[in-house]
């Protein structure tokens, strides 16, 4: 059952591999810098302003009660989280990416690093036990025949 967990980690990390292959090293500079200088404290406010953001999408509305003050005061924090990454922080690497590649490398950055920002959330152990709490739904047998038997390729049953 444990086995699971790296597979699923492979698979949620998979989807961001694409965005790491692009990023340039003006991305790639300006995304270390926001990290670094993210603390803890700031790391709790992006993951409130995720939360509340996507409480926002209507198939999900239902399961979340965020007031429109707290809305409100969520989004000042992280907008004045924000600029004082991009102003204090960070300037000179955004700088550096906004001259050299304009507002891509930008958004690539900011991409890499609200993922790792959002990463977090993963470890905290309520939240793990909730993701734990599907293993019981996942058919750990169909996983496993999509893994080849050593040596022998793998069957070509899957689309074209």
């Amino acid at each position: 059952m444990r086995r699971i967990f790296p597979i699923l980690g492979l698979l949620a990390s998979m989807s961001a591999c694409p965005a790491l292959a692009r990023a340039s090293s003006y991305a790639d500079t300006l995304s270390q810098c926001l990290i670094h200088a993210t603390t803890p404290a700031d790391q709790k406010v992006v993951l409130r302003w995720a939360f509340a953001t996507m409480a926002l999408d209507p198939d999900v509305a239902s399961m979340a009660r965020v007031t429109t003050e707290q809305r409100a005061l969520i989004n000042q924090q992280a907008g004045s989280l924000l600029t004082s990454l991009l102003v204090q922080s960070c300037s000179r690497p955004v700088q550096q990416a906004l001259m050299f590649e304009g507002t891509q490398g930008v958004e690539t950055a900011f991409e890499a690093w609200g993922r790792w920002a959002i990463a977090g959330l993963v470890s905290e152990p309520h939240v793990a036990r909730g993701m734990g709490a599907l293993l019981q739904y996942i058919d750990i047998g169909k996983l496993m025949s999509l893994m080849p038997l050593q040596g022998l390729p793998p069957a070509s049953g899957g689309a074209h």
